[in-house]
């Protein structure tokens, strides 16, 4: 049984866009309605994103980057709130905390679909 939950997870990790689908179906069935079911999938699906492309570049180019997306993302966050800042002088957290997760959601989901096609070149061609 633990192994059959350590391969389910390794597989939801390895293949968020299978959990990106998965993920929106139920959303559709619970909210009935498309874009809060989009939304409720961009919340559930960035971790796993960030996670697959940090394993993906240490898979591809074997150096593992995890400190350096960490770094990334707390730019991103910095740079939002700053933002948030200047242009309403009051930050409310959880609207800046918002911003930032669909922004990471589309950054590391055009990374990993990247990283997949990168990953793809190198092992036909090399």
């Amino acid at each position: 049984m633990l192994d059959f939950i350590i391969y389910f997870i390794g597989l939801i990790v390895t293949a968020p866009i299978l959990a990106t689908w998965v993920v929106y179906l139920i959303s559709v069935k619970m909210y009935r309605h498309k874009w809060k079911a989009i939304h409720n999938t961009v919340n559930w699906t960035t971790l796993l994103y960030i996670i697959a492309v940090g394993t993906l570049v240490k898979e591809i180019f074997g150096i593992s980057f995890f400190g350096i997306i960490l770094v990334i993302l707390i730019s991103i966050y910095t740079i939002i709130v700053v933002a948030h800042w200047k242009i309403y002088t009051e930050v409310i957290f959880t609207k800046a905390f918002k911003m930032f997760w669909r922004i990471c959601f589309l950054l590391f989901f055009i990374l990993y679909i990247c990283l997949v096609l990168i990953g793809i070149y190198l092992r036909i061609y090399y």
